[in-house]
């Protein structure tokens, strides 16, 4: 997973909306939009609440573990 797809997956489990993250990233909705499918492929979840349970549960692996070589990018 890439170090956006990270980021946007820690702001849907902060609970923020796929406008909200373009905003807050400088992207559009589409764009983030697309990151969101991608990141729902790559884990092979179904729902953005999939995603924010993910997070939850793998938070403390991610901040002691570079992403990129924790997911397999």
């Amino acid at each position: 997973m890439t170090k956006r797809e990270m980021e946007i997956v820690k702001l849907i489990a902060d609970g923020s909306t796929n406008k909200e993250i373009a905003q807050e990233l400088s992207l559009s909705a589409y764009t983030v939009k697309s990151h969101v499918h991608n990141i729902l492929e790559k884990l092979s979840l179904h729902t953005r609440v999939h995603i924010a349970k993910f997070y939850e549960t793998t938070k403390s692996s991610i901040a002691e573990t570079d992403s990129t070589s924790l997911l397999g990018e």
